[in-house]
């Protein structure tokens, strides 16, 4: 009879330490690290400035060669 309930105690104890170390590990992978933070602003900021330089260079070109939009598609 004690080692039925010596295993059934181990049983609960280990379950209930492996269902935390999991759920745990789910919460903090959930979320974004700071340097994960930190790369996706700076990605951010340069797409923004790419795309900045992209509309200039199409209203530039769109004064200097109306017709080139349809030019680079043929």
């Amino acid at each position: 009879m004690n080692w039925d309930l010596f295993t059934i105690f181990a049983f609960v104890i280990v379950w209930t330490v492996v269902r935390g170390h999991y759920k745990r590990q789910a919460t903090t992978s959930a979320g974004m690290s700071n340097g994960d933070q930190s790369a996706l602003s700076a990605a951010m900021e340069a797409a923004r400035r790419l795309e900045q330089r992209v509309e200039t260079l199409e209203r530039l070109l769109d004064e200097d060669a109306p017709g080139w939009r349809s030019r680079a598609r043929a």
